[in-house]
């Protein structure tokens, strides 16, 4: 049976922080400042962006960079054997539009997914590349009660007007008879993830036959971990940790 298979982007469909690796490849100056700076995550992106043009730098180098991000081939394997089965394959990460757009057209699977929900991004007349906060400084809170989530996503309520359009969706297809593959609730669910902020969407899966992919080693195992019972009890779904993409590759071979 299909479902909803949802991607965290940095360190989970990709072997790095797309964000640092980017960043790096421009100037190792400009990386230790990610590492010193106070400055929102988002804000500091798009601040060491505005530096390197400054200091002369192009977009086509930006663009280079992203073509070396390294993307497991038995992760590709994965999300084409989800997508031939029927399910519906999402990213929902705090990196951003133009990074995801780059590497996944590098790597030809773009056409994979149906939703990539992420921090909008653009390249102006200058060709010099912008980020911007998904919830923008100056809009209301996303007021998540978990206290996790980063200030500009939640992706526990961006899962949730997911599947809320996707219901929608359903609903249109079936009034207007048309044979498009349908969307129900009660499909089953995955989610890849490895940091904190992949906590809060694993709540919205309320099966044991649901597969919850935490990457080893991690922010989001180590928080798994911690004392407090209800934190991993919350969790219905069938938890499984990874280190490699084969990992992933192997269970999704015995349930697509």
């Amino acid at each position: 049976m299909a479902g909803l298979a949802c991607f965290d982007f940095d360190w989970s469909l990709i072997d790095t922080d797309s964000d640092r690796f980017v960043i790096q490849s421009l100037s190792p100056e400009l990386r230790r400042k990610l590492d010193t700076s106070p400055m929102q995550w988002t804000d500091l992106q798009n601040e060491c962006l505005k530096d390197f043009y400054d200091q002369g730098g192009s977009g086509q180098v930006v663009r280079d960079a992203l073509t070396k991000v390294p993307l497991d081939p038995d992760m590709i394997k994965a999300c084409q054997l989800l997508h031939a089965k029927g399910w519906t394959l999402v990213i929902v990460s705090d990196a951003n539009s133009i990074y995801i757009d780059g590497i996944l057209q590098h790597y030809g699977i773009k056409q994979l997914f149906s939703a990539v929900i992420t921090n909008p991004a653009f390249w102006d007349s200058q060709d010099r590349l912008h980020i911007q906060r998904l919830i923008p400084a100056d809009a209301p809170p996303h007021g998540c009660p978990l206290g996790i989530c980063s200030l500009n996503i939640c992706k526990g309520q961006e899962i949730d007007k997911l599947q809320k359009q996707l219901r929608q969706q359903n609903s249109a297809n079936k009034a207007d008879g048309s044979t498009a593959e349908n969307f129900a609730p009660s499909q089953r669910m995955l989610y890849v993830g490895d940091g904190r902020n992949d906590y809060c969407p694993a709540l919205r899966m309320q099966s044991s036959q649901d597969i919850y992919f935490v990457r080893k080693g991690r922010s989001l195992e180590a928080y798994l971990e911690k004392s407090a019972p209800n934190i991993r009890d919350a969790i219905k779904a069938r938890i499984i940790l990874w280190t490699r993409a084969a990992d992933i590759l192997k269970v999704v071979q015995e349930i697509a």
